[in-house]
C-alpha cells in the first residue's frame, strides 16, 4: 500500500481517495479500501477502474467549478453494491509542497439510503417472518414489539399481542401462568446482570402432548449502556429430546449388556468400555482401560495374529468376527472371547466381546464325552439346552435304526415315543426338562421300523460355571431281555401268590379250628380242678403240677395260634384297621394291668407322669403289639428282675420304651429280628414261633410309627416305639 501522506483522511468515516492530476491513486483511507476492495496491485491503477465516469467528466467538473457528480456507479465491486449509486464529491488539494492533486469523497444519496433501509427492513422482516422458529422482540417491561407467524399463527392474535406480555397471553388463552412467571423471573435476572444473552429449556403441554423448546434471548443496548430491546427466539427440540432419550436407552442397554462393548479411536486406544467388559477382564474400573491401547490386553502371539491377519480384513471389509484369546488382568486365567469388530468412517473401531470360555470348555468336555460315548454299547444322545439333538453315537443308530442326519435338530420324544409309551413317563420327562432336573427310570421306546424296545434311561442336565443350562446328556441301555424275563417271572409270581393265598387261607382256617378244641380242653381242666376241690378228694400234689402245666401249654399254644391267625389275616389283607381318637394313658395302663394278671409273679414298673395324652389309634392292634413285647420281656428275663416301662410325650409323637434285663439278642442277628419265624440263636431253650416281632412291626407301621430294638448279649433288651398323636383315618 502507498505510504500515508495525509493522516486527516484516515479519521473520516466516509470513503476518501487522493489522486494526482492524472487521477492515479496516491492514498486511500480504510473505508474506501474496504468499499472498493483495493489491493496493492489495484492501487497502481487509476480511479476509472472503479467509477463509471470518464476523465473528461472529471475535468469538466473542475473547469466549471462544480463540486460533485451524482448517480455515480461503482465498478468491480460485490453484487450487493452493483445497483447502488453514489455522489462523488471532488476538490483540488495539495498532495505535498511540490505536487497537486484531487480529493474525492463518496457519499450515498438520501434516496439511496432510504431505499437501502427499506430493502434491509423488508429483507429482515421477511427473514424473521419466515424463520422456522418462534421469534419475538420485547421491551424492558417484557411487552412484545414483534412476534413472527411461527410463534403465533393466528394473525389477529399476533396483532393483539403487540404491547402485551406473556401474562396477558395466558389469560387470553385461559392457560396456567406458570410459564409466564418462569419467563419473568429469568428476564428480571437478565436485566439485573446486564447479560448479553441467556438460554433455557421450556416444556409446554397442548392436547396432552408435551412439547420441548430451547429459548434464547439476546439483549440490545444503547451506546450509553441502557437497555434498548430484547430479541428472543425458540426452536422445537422434541426430536433432539427423542434422540437424547434413544441415546440414554442405548447407553443403558450397552451398560447392562452381558456382552463386553468397547470403542477405540484410530490409534487403537480405548475411548469407552462398558461394565461387562471391565468385569470380563477382571478390572476394577473402566479407568484401567480408557486411554490405553488394545495391545496391552492380549498376549504377544494374539497381538501378532490380530495385527497381521485380522486387521487387514477389517480395513478391506469394515467388518470381522471370530475368536481371540487373552488372560484376565494380572492373572493366568485364560479368557476366550467371540470378537466382532466394525470399522467406523473415522477409522475408529466398535468391538463387541462375548465370553465363550465356559462354552469352549463345555465343548471340549462334550468332545471327550463323545469320544467315550462312541465306544460304549449304551445309546448316548447329546442335546442342546432346548432338547434338540446335536449328536448320537453308533450304538443309538444300531439299536434304533435312526442316523444322526435324520434326528439332528429334533427332540427325541417326537420320534422315540409311541402309543404304548407310559404317559406318566412322558409327563415326567417334560417336567424335568422344564425344571432342569436329572431323571432315571425305565421307558418303552420305538425303533425306526416301529418295533418296541425297553430302555433304562438316565437324563442329566449340563450347566456352565454361571449355572446356565447348556446341554442334556441322555444314556439309554437296552433292557428288553430283562423286561421279558420279568414278564415270565411276574406270571410265575402270580401263580405263586395264588398258592400262597391258598396256604394263608388254610393256615387261618386251621388256626381257627385249633382254638376251639384247645378252649374245650382248657374248660375240661378247670372243671376237673373244681370237681376235685368240691369232692375234697385226696390226690398227690403232682396232679396239680401237671394240671397247671397243661394250662400253661394250652395258653402257649393258644398264643401261637393267635399269632398264626393274625399273620394269615395280614397276608390275605384282611386285618382291619379302625383307629379312633381317645386318651392313650388309661388304655396303656389297662395293657400293663392285664399283663400282671397273666403273670402275677413279674413286676412291671411304669414311669408315666401324664394324666392324659389324646391321640388316634386302633386299640386292638396296639394291645396285641404291646402284649407281644411285654410277653417277650417276661419270657427272656429272670422272674426276679424288673421290667421298666416309660411313656414320653413329644410335640407331635409319643415314645414308649420297654426295657428288660434278660439274655439279650446277638448283635449280628438283629438285622433279622422282624422276619417271620426268625428266632435268635440263644433262644433255643425258650418256647416261641418267631412271629411276634414281625406282627409288632406291622401293627406299629400301620399307625405311621416306628419300632427300634437296642440289645447286647446278656445285657437285656430295649424296645423303643414311636407313635404319632394324629393319623389320617383309613
Amino acid at each position: 500500500m502507498l505510504t500515508k501522506t495525509n493522516s486527516v483522511i484516515h479519521l473520516m468515516n466516509a470513503p476518501v481517495i487522493l489522486t494526482d492530476v492524472e487521477f492515479r491513486f496516491i492514498e486511500v483511507n480504510e473505508a474506501a479500501q474496504n468499499l472498493l476492495a483495493l489491493s496493492e496491485q489495484t492501487l497502481q491503477g487509476s480511479i476509472f477502474n472503479f467509477f463509471d465516469c470518464s476523465k473528461e467528466n472529471l475535468l469538466e467538473l473542475f473547469s466549471n467549478n462544480k463540486n460533485s457528480i451524482k448517480n455515480v456507479r461503482l465498478l468491480n465491486v460485490s453484487n450487493l453494491l452493483v445497483d447502488k449509486t453514489w455522489t462523488l464529491k471532488a476538490s483540488s488539494c495539495d498532495i505535498n509542497a511540490e505536487e497537486e492533486g484531487y480529493c474525492f469523497v463518496l457519499e450515498e444519496s438520501i434516496e439511496e439510503k432510504y431505499q437501502t433501509i427499506e430493502k434491509e427492513r423488508d429483507f429482515y422482516k421477511e427473514l424473521l417472518d419466515n424463520m422456522p422458529a418462534d421469534v419475538g422482540v420485547f421491551n424492558e417491561d417484557q411487552k412484545y414489539l414483534y412476534v413472527n407467524p411461527h410463534a403465533i399463527k393466528d394473525p389477529e392474535m399476533r396483532k393483539w399481542i403487540i404491547g402485551k406480555d406473556d401474562f396477558d397471553y395466558c389469560k387470553a388463552r385461559d392457560i396456567p401462568t406458570t410459564i409466564a412467571k418462569d419467563r419473568r423471573e429469568k428476564f428480571k435476572s437478565f436485566l439485573k446482570n446486564k447479560s448479553t444473552y441467556y438460554t433455557f429449556e421450556e416444556t409446554s403441554e397442548r392436547n396432552n402432548i408435551a412439547s420441548h423448546n430451547l429459548r434464547i434471548v439476546y439483549g440490545f443496548y444503547n451506546p450509553d449502556g441502557s437497555f434498548k430491546y430484547a430479541l428472543g427466539y425458540g426452536i422445537n427440540i422434541d426430536q433432539l429430546k427423542n434422540y437424547e432419550l434413544i441415546n440414554i436407552r442405548q447407553q443403558s442397554a450397552i451398560e447392562i449388556s452381558n456382552d463386553g462393548i468397547a470403542l477405540l479411536d484410530g490409534s487403537g486406544e480405548y475411548t469407552y468400555v462398558n461394565n461387562a467388559l471391565v468385569k470380563m477382564l477382571g478390572l476394577k474400573s473402566d479407568k484401567n482401560m480408557i486411554g490405553r491401547k488394545w495391545r496391552e490386553f492380549f498376549p504377544e502371539s494374539e497381538v501378532s495374529h490380530l495385527a497381521d491377519d485380522v486387521y487387514p480384513i477389517l480395513l478391506e471389509k469394515n467388518f470381522w468376527t471370530g475368536e481371540a484369546y487373552g488372560f484376565k488382568y494380572n492373572s493366568n486365567e485364560k479368557l476366550i472371547v467371540e470378537l466382532t469388530m466394525n470399522l467406523m468412517p473415522d477409522k475408529g473401531i466398535v468391538c463387541i466381546c462375548r465370553d465363550v470360555t465356559d462354552r469352549k470348555r463345555q465343548e471340549e468336555q462334550l468332545k471327550r464325552l463323545a469320544l467315550v460315548a462312541s465306544n460304549t454299547n449304551s445309546m448316548v444322545i447329546i442335546s442342546d439346552a432346548n432338547s434338540k439333538i446335536e449328536w448320537v453315537n453308533d450304538a443309538f443308530t444300531n439299536n434304533t435304526g435312526y442316523t444322526l442326519d435324520e434326528v439332528k435338530g429334533i427332540e427325541p420324544r417326537s420320534f422315540l415315543n409311541g402309543p404304548e409309551t407310559d404317559q406318566k413317563i412322558i409327563d415326567k420327562l417334560r417336567e424335568i426338562q422344564l425344571n432342569h432336573q436329572p431323571y432315571a427310570g425305565e421307558k418303552l421306546s420305538y425303533k425306526k421300523d416301529g418295533t418296541t424296545i425297553w430302555v433304562y434311561l438316565m437324563v442329566n442336565p449340563i450347566f456352565n460355571d454361571n449355572g446356565e443350562l447348556t446341554n442334556w446328556v441322555s444314556v439309554e441301555t437296552d433292557i428288553t431281555p430283562i423286561k421279558n424275563a420279568e414278564l415270565v417271572y411276574q406270571n410265575a409270581l402270580i401263580k405263586e401268590k395264588t398258592f400262597s393265598d391258598l396256604k394263608s387261607q388254610f393256615v387261618s382256617l386251621a388256626s381257627h379250628e385249633f382254638r376251639t378244641p384247645l378252649a374245650g380242653i382248657m374248660t375240661s381242666i378247670e372243671i376237673v380242678k373244681v370237681i376235685l376241690d368240691k369232692e375234697k378228694a385226696v390226690y398227690p400234689d403232682r396232679i396239680d403240677i401237671h394240671l397247671e402245666r397243661c394250662i400253661e401249654e394250652i395258653q402257649r399254644l393258644t398264643s401261637i395260634m393267635d399269632n398264626v391267625l393274625i399273620s394269615g389275616k395280614m397276608q390275605l389283607g384282611k386285618m382291619p384297621f379302625e383307629p379312633e381318637t381317645r386318651d392313650f394313658i388309661p388304655f396303656f395302663n389297662e395293657v400293663i394291668k392285664n399283663f400282671q394278671i397273666i403273670f402275677p409273679d413279674r413286676k412291671a414298673e411304669i414311669k408315666n407322669p401324664f394324666e392324659e395324652i389324646e391321640m388316634t389309634f386302633d386299640g386292638k392292634l396296639l394291645e396285641h403289639a404291646f402284649s407281644n413285647i411285654l410277653n417277650n420281656a417276661n419270657k427272656y428275663s429272670e422272674k426276679d428282675t424288673v421290667i421298666n416301662v416309660e411313656v414320653v410325650e413329644l410335640s407331635d409323637d409319643i415314645e414308649i420304651t420297654v426295657i428288660d434285663y434278660g439274655i439279650g439278642i446277638p448283635e449280628e442277628e438283629q438285622i433279622h429280628l422282624f422276619s417271620s419265624f426268625f428266632r435268635a440263636s440263644n433262644t433255643i431253650s425258650h418256647h416261641g414261633t418267631g412271629l411276634g416281632l414281625g406282627i409288632v412291626k406291622q401293627f406299629i407301621e400301620i399307625h405311621n410309627g416306628k419300632v427300634n430294638i437296642e440289645s447286647k448279649i446278656n445285657q437285656g433288651c430295649k424296645v423303643i416305639i414311636s407313635l404319632p398323636k394324629s393319623i389320617e383315618p383309613i
